[in-house]
């Protein structure tokens, strides 16, 4: 048996192929919206893909599940509690995959959602026993899958469910069983994932505290404690899934160039244009009323939460390498409506001689003389962190107001003070500004290298102050 998993570092994802040596014969489980990773593989080592498996129904991102099915002709497998809208087997507790000499036996573990199922392995060439789990939104590395996903008023069941799931269908395997989960480290269905792919059942019994036993009303305050703020795209995660992603056959279509000219008509016809360049290119100058969402890890996470899945969008990059990444990032939060990039880049705007707006970018020192200085026009600071990272510390007198929420958050913000956005770093910080200056803000500005650098320049800072954090209930 030989176990690969490819990772997501952005979303936190983890997908698994599995492989039966002696038949050739191969399984993918919880693949990615881009199944072109899988195609690859199965071609490189001459597998037959026989089934694609799906742990839950994905609230993070679009399951490349029906297209790698649809192109190999493997059978797609889902908890029945899925009740997706195309052909799928549906499986339950008790029931078998088999993928040549791979036995895969379907577990009942809901909680993360009401349908989710994990998968105990086993390798029935040396043993008759399970040798690995594949545990999906469950058991992760050093956390548990968070239970609000689909709104804290079904928190507290699911909750009691997972413990459940936990205590009474995972807990009780051998320690040596190695876990495969779906979510990793930088992923938002849960906090504090270990960084390392995979896990023991015995190593997790001994150092995650949320397996210890406990009340379940413990349980349940311990596990939703600190979970981080869900972007907006969740929300339509699960219905699309559930629905069936169209299929694309394992290809992306292209991202064309477009003028300057086919640009402002996309910008006239309601559409966005969204700066992929670094931070500081963009304070520098810019498009004026575009957004920055630098290239990086993140940029379909901040997409999702801050753009509209069906506004049309102008890239604007540094190199046409670029393209494929930011595309297939896109698509995979279930943005599809990228019209093009702009030819030249932002070079051919500038040489056109169309207008340009530049944000510059404030330095802890300067920040800590304004506000020293104690004018009336001392700036606004809004940190755009996680609440846990804000309650960690930030300056003093700062406001909390989540990137994600900030389009929300305009109506009570004043256009007559200066304003200064804070992260961690710079990357968050310039997607806020963008959206302020966007909507009309002019006296906006990041703090550069963002509280990181006015902590080590010495600047005291407070800590606490958020509050605490739950998800909230979705709305289609």
């Amino acid at each position: 048996m030989r176990v690969e998993q490819y990772q997501i570092a952005g979303l936190g994802h983890l997908s698994t192929l599995l492989v039966d040596d002696a038949t050739g014969l191969a399984a993918v489980v919880d693949p990615r919206r881009d199944v072109d990773i899988y195609l690859d593989a199965a071609r490189r080592d001459h597998l037959t893909i026989v089934h694609v498996i799906e742990t839950h129904l994905h609230n993070d991102y679009v399951s490349g599940g029906r297209d790698l099915a649809a192109i190999t002709g493997a059978t797609h497998v889902i908890g029945v509690g899925a009740d997706l809208r195309y052909d799928a087997r549906g499986v339950r507790g008790g029931d078998d995959v088999d993928v040549g000499g791979l036995r895969l036996t379907v577990l009942d573990t809901p909680g993360h959602t009401p349908e989710s199922v994990s998968y105990a392995v086993t390798d029935t060439s040396r043993a008759d026993e399970p040798i690995l789990m594949l545990t999906g939104g469950s058991l992760l590395v050093g956390a548990v899958g968070r239970t609000d996903l689909l709104g804290v008023d079904k928190a507290p069941a699911f909750s009691a469910a997972m413990y459940r799931s936990l205590h009474e269908v995972i807990l009780p395997h051998e320690d040596s069983v190695a876990i495969y989960p779906t979510h990793g480290a930088g992923s938002l269905c849960s906090t504090g994932i270990g960084s390392t792919t995979w896990s023991t059942i015995g190593f997790e019994r001994r150092h995650d505290p949320l397996l210890e036993p406990m009340e379940v009303e413990a349980f349940t305050r311990a596990l939703l404690s600190g979970q981080p703020a869900v972007p907006r795209y969740f929300a339509r995660m699960r219905p699309i899934n559930q629905a069936g992603p169209r299929l694309l056959g394992g290809v992306l279509p292209a991202v064309p160039g477009v003028s300057v000219e086919a640009l402002e008509r996309v910008v006239a016809g309601g559409g966005l244009v969204v700066d992929a360049r670094e931070p500081a290119s963009h304070a520098a100058a810019h498009i004026p009323g575009s957004l920055s969402i630098p290239l990086g890890p993140s940029f379909g996470t901040w997409l999702g939460w801050v753009v509209d899945h069906d506004r049309p969008l102008v890239l604007v990059v540094d190199a046409l390498a670029d393209l494929d990444e930011l595309q297939r990032q896109s698509f995979r939060i279930g943005h599809e409506s990228i019209v093009g990039h702009l030819a030249g880049g932002f070079a051919a705007w500038a040489a056109d001689d169309r207008p340009l707006e530049s944000t510059g970018v404030a330095t802890a020192a300067g920040l800590a003389a304004a506000l020293a200085a104690g004018a009336d026009d001392r700036p606004l600071i809004i940190d755009v962190r996680q609440p846990a990272e804000f309650d960690a510390g930030h300056i003093p007198g700062a406001i909390h107001i989540g990137g994600g929420s900030l389009p929300d958050r305009l109506a009570g913000l004043p256009r007559d003070r200066p304003i200064v956005i804070s992260c961690a770093s710079g990357y968050r910080a310039s997607v806020g500004t963008s959206i302020l200056r966007s909507a009309g803000f002019s006296h906006v500005t990041w703090l550069a290298d963002g509280f990181d650098a006015w902590a080590a320049a010495g600047h005291s800072f407070e800590s606490g102050g958020s509050g605490p954090t739950t998800a909230t209930p979705h709305r289609h």
